[in-house]
Formats: C-alpha cells, structure tokens, sequence
C-alpha cells in the first residue's frame, strides 16, 4: 500500500481531538500531550507507519513576568517525519513551533511539546475541539502588552488562549504566542502563520 493511502487512513483515525485536560490556574480547557500523542501513535503503528523526530531551539532568553520574577522563554521547532515500516523509501516530513516559559527548568520541554502537538495538527490536518472562526470571546479579546519592566500595579487578570486570536487567520492563540508574535512580527498571528511572514 502506497504511505499516501497509510496515511488518509491515519487521519481518518485521529481527524478529531477532544479537549480533556484543564488548566485551573488559567481555566481552559485543552487537549493533553498524552491523549494526542497515544492516539496518533496508535494509529500509525497499524498502518506500519514510524516517526522520527528532530527538535531546534529556535530561541531561548530570560523574561520578566508582571510580578517582576525571571523566567525561561522557548522557542522550539521540531521536524516530523513519518517512516513506512513496509517501504523505507517512502517517507513525509511535516513540522511545527511552539513556545514554553517556565520559572524552573521545564520551558524546553513545554515548548518542545507544543511543536509537537502543532506538527501533528497540521500534517495530519486534525480538528480540535475549538472552532477560529467562532466569535465566543471575541469581544473580550484584549492587544498583547508588552513591558519588560515589573509593574507597580495589581496583574491584570490572566487571559484564557481564547480570548487572543490570529490576526490573519483567526486561530486562537495563548497570551504568549500573542506577546511574542507582537514583539517579533507587531501584530498577533498563530504559529502558522508566523512561518510565512
């Protein structure tokens, strides 16, 4: 079987994720890196399909939260690329971005597992649970604020990813996609569309 054909059939497996983790502190809602991954997993293995992964650091500095505390920012790039067991000649590679930051030592691994998650998405064209052309929380949405130094002030309440969206496309983006897209290209835009600027 041509890995074409192996892989609609992997896409029609996984063609939708479901939200079932919840983030409390900054209450969302999101897919968990061990659903996405285990069920991909399966269903690639019974097509005979295997991936390798190659992971960049894209960028890595020091960030001053609105409390004033230092924390690791990352950028991380994986490549994806998906093996036929039956035919090694054949093979596609597909890949993603994402972004972590972490007052510990987490902020690559964070990072690294949203490129991840986004790479899949993308390459096997998986739906999520939310929609980006919904208009919930559209009305909340609020600009990015960037200020490197700490505030005097209370925080301002912390924004679910929802409430920030792409500019070009109108995917919903997390606050820090926002704040590095806007100190990096001025404007608010998903991962995706960070690649094409």
């Amino acid at each position: 079987m041509p890995i074409g054909e192996k892989l609609a059939a992997v896409m029609t497996a996984c063609r939708y994720m479901a939200k079932d983790g919840r983030n409390d502190f900054q209450k969302y809602d999101y897919t968990t890196a061990a659903s996405m991954f285990g069920k991909i997993n399966e269903a690639l293995t019974a097509q005979k399909l295997f991936t390798e992964v190659k992971a960049e650091l894209v960028e890595s500095r020091d960030v001053t939260t609105s409390k004033g505390n230092i924390e690791k920012f990352v950028v991380m790039k994986v490549i994806v690329t998906i093996h036929d067991a039956d035919d090694p000649q054949q093979f596609v590679t597909f890949e993603g971005y994402g972004s972590g930051q972490d007052a510990g030592d987490k902020a690559i691994m964070k990072s690294n597992t949203a490129a991840l998650k986004y790479a899949y998405i993308g390459g096997l064209c998986i739906a999520m649970a939310d929609d980006p052309e919904s208009d919930s929380g559209t009305s909340a949405y609020q600009p990015a604020r960037h200020n490197s130094q700490p505030r005097q002030s209370q925080p301002p309440k912390q924004n679910s990813a929802a409430e920030y969206k792409c500019e070009r496309c109108g995917a919903p983006i997390s606050s820090k996609v926002a704040d590095y897209s806007v100190q990096k290209f001025g404007k608010n835009l998903c991962y995706n569309c960070q690649k094409q600027n």
